[in-house]
């Protein structure tokens, strides 16, 4: 009786424990839960939270295109683009459909300053998703910045027609303008721009660059003035605009004074 007891004893202590039956994940669920909380903590600058929860996705779903494109604007957020790139090339390749994505790599290679691949992907974008602007604008500044002068100037034009009130679009547009030499096009446009944004100091640069351009150094001065009054002491301000008000001001004054017109006299 006791051996018999033993061995049922022995027989007890080697059985598993019984343990609670684990409830099964929902995946779709929890990539889902997860893409919102990274895209809402990444608005709100909490980039580690994320990060994290960007990750969480990609242990679910490795080519996951939302959570790629989250990482990806992490790392353009940073400034690195070799990063950016590199994460947003996958998430377009997983999904080439996706606006959000196109333009951020779009925006990846404007931060490479290869202003081709930015038109390219920022121009897909565009044409994925025709209710965000601001594609299409920064579509306009890359293929300017490109030298593809005249589409630049017809999609900055698009963009004023539909949606005037978007910032710095004269400007950009102004700019096109100027490379493409319509200088009095681009005046029209850069005083525009002025009105539109009265804070927008490039917009009295780009004028003052045209006024220049055609001969006229004293309203050049004039639009370099307010510009410094607007930005004293930007890198750009103290390299660029300072020396060159300087120096339009000294060639104003070396200049021949105009004879002044002679009385007509009596005969």
């Amino acid at each position: 009786m006791k051996r018999a007891l033993g061995i049922c004893l022995a027989a007890l202590l080697i059985l598993p424990a019984c343990e609670p039956k684990q409830k099964d994940v929902d995946v779709e669920a929890e990539i889902a839960r997860n893409l919102k909380e990274g895209d809402s903590n990444l608005r709100n600058n909490k980039v580690d939270e994320a990060k994290t929860n960007y990750e969480v996705v990609l242990g679910y779903d490795a080519n996951n295109a939302g959570a790629l494109t989250g990482l990806g604007r992490i790392a353009l957020e940073a400034g690195d683009s070799a990063a950016a790139i590199e994460s947003l090339e996958k998430a377009v390749a997983a999904d080439a459909n996706f606006a959000l994505g196109q333009a951020s790599l779009g925006r990846a290679y404007a931060l490479a300053k290869d202003w081709a691949k930015a038109a390219e992907h920022l121009g897909k974008a565009w044409e994925l998703d025709k209710e965000t602007e601001q594609y299409a604008l920064e579509y306009g500044v890359a293929l300017r910045e490109s030298k593809q002068l005249d589409k630049a100037a017809e999609i900055l034009e698009e963009v004023a027609e539909i949606n005037p009130k978007i910032k710095y679009v004269y400007r950009e547009l102004g700019k096109a303008q100027f490379d493409a030499g319509e200088l009095d096009k681009a005046l029209r446009t850069f005083m525009k721009a002025q009105s539109a944004w009265a804070g927008d100091q490039d917009a009295f640069a780009g004028a003052a660059m045209v006024y220049e351009a055609q001969g006229e150094i004293s309203k050049s001065i004039d639009q370099w003035s307010a510009y410094i009054q607007q930005d004293c002491c930007s890198t750009y301000s103290k390299d660029v605009a300072q020396p060159k008000l300087a120096e339009l001001k000294a060639k104003e004054n070396a200049a021949p004074n105009e004879p002044a017109p002679s009385e007509p006299t009596e005969g």
